[in-house]
C-alpha cells in the first residue's frame, strides 16, 4: 500500500491536487485495462462520445460501471483509492460516490473544458475528491489533465460547463456565473500538469478548476479512470442546476452521503 506523506496532505490542502506515483500496482493496472476494454466493446447505458459533433476521433466517457462490472466494483470499493482519499481529505470515513471513465483516442482534438466538478453534483461539503488513475503513459501531447493550483480556495462556484456539443441546455437552470476564459490568458494562472505512467494517480479537490487538451498524437491513447469519494462533512444536496444522476439515492436532502448507492469504503468493514 502506498504511503501518503504529510507533504502530500499539505500540497493537497494548498494546491487542491497531488500526483501520487505508483499508487496502483501492475495487477490493478492490468485488471482496470481489461475492464476498460470490455466497456469499450460493450458500452453501458450512460456511455457517450464527448467529441461527437465537434471534432473527429473519439472521446469516450462512461459512468456507474461499478454497478454492472465486478472489476470496476472492486476498484471502487477495495482498491487503494478509498484509503488514499481518506488520508488526503483528512476524513475519518469515506463513502464511494461514483466512477467515471475517460478515454481520448489518438487524433481526437476535442478538449476537456475548464470546469469544477462539484457544481455538477448534488452534494455539498469540502471533503469531496477524485482519484484519477492513469492507465497509459500520459503527457501534454495526448491530453494530460491541467489544474489551476489553489483554485479550490477561490470561494466561487462556476456554472457547469457542457462536455459535449448540444448539451448546453442541461445546465440552464443554474444561476452560477460562467467560468472565465482560462485559455485567453493562461499566464494569469498557476497551471499544473504531470507526465504520468500507468498506475500513477491524480487526487484532486472537487472545487479545483481543471481541464485537458485534446489528444493530438497519432497513436497514444489516454485512458483515465476517475473514482469519486466523499468524506465526513459531505451532505446530499439535490439542488436545481446539477447533473441529473441516472440513479436516485435513498437519502433525504442534508443527509450524510452513505447509502446503498454510495457505500462506505473506509474504514474497511
Amino acid at each position: 500500500m502506498i504511503t501518503v506523506a504529510e507533504t502530500d496532505v499539505a500540497a493537497y490542502e494548498r494546491d487542491g491536487v497531488v500526483c501520487l506515483r505508483g499508487a496502483f500496482d501492475a495487477v490493478w493496472v492490468g485488471i482496470l485495462c481489461e475492464a476498460v476494454e470490455r466497456d469499450l466493446l460493450k458500452p453501458g447505458p450512460h456511455a457517450t462520445n464527448f467529441a461527437e459533433g465537434s471534432s473527429s476521433g473519439k472521446f469516450f466517457g462512461d459512468m456507474f460501471m461499478w454497478r454492472r462490472d465486478n472489476d470496476f466494483r472492486l476498484a471502487a470499493l477495495t482498491s487503494p483509492a478509498g484509503e488514499i482519499a481518506a488520508a488526503l481529505m483528512q476524513s475519518e470515513k469515506v463513502d464511494f460516490f461514483y466512477d467515471q471513465l475517460f478515454v481520448k483516442e489518438p487524433g481526437t482534438a476535442h478538449p476537456t473544458p475548464w470546469h469544477q466538478d462539484q457544481p455538477y453534483w448534488p452534494v455539498t461539503g469540502r471533503q469531496i475528491t477524485s482519484v484519477w488513475i492513469a492507465l497509459d503513459d500520459i503527457d501534454h501531447s495526448n491530453g494530460a489533465v491541467e489544474f489551476i493550483a489553489g483554485s479550490h480556495r477561490w470561494g466561487i462556484n462556476y456554472r457547469p460547463t457542457p462536455f459535449r456539443k448540444g448539451h448546453e441546455a442541461k445546465f440552464t437552470s443554474s444561476d452560477l456565473e460562467q467560468i472565465p476564459d482560462i485559455d485567453a490568458d493562461r499566464s494569469k494562472y498557476d497551471i499544473r500538469s504531470w507526465t504520468m505512467e500507468p498506475g500513477d494517480c491524480l487526487v484532486f479537490h472537487a472545487m479545483i478548476v481543471h481541464g485537458a487538451p485534446g489528444n493530438d498524437t497519432p497513436g497514444a491513447r489516454r485512458r483515465g479512470l476517475s473514482l469519486r469519494y466523499t468524506g465526513d462533512d459531505a451532505r446530499y444536496d439535490p439542488r436545481p442546476g446539477t447533473f441529473q444522476f441516472p440513479h436516485t439515492p435513498d437519502l433525504a436532502a442534508g443527509a450524510p452521503m452513505t447509502c446503498d448507492l454510495f457505500p462506505r469504503v473506509w474504514p474497511r468493514r
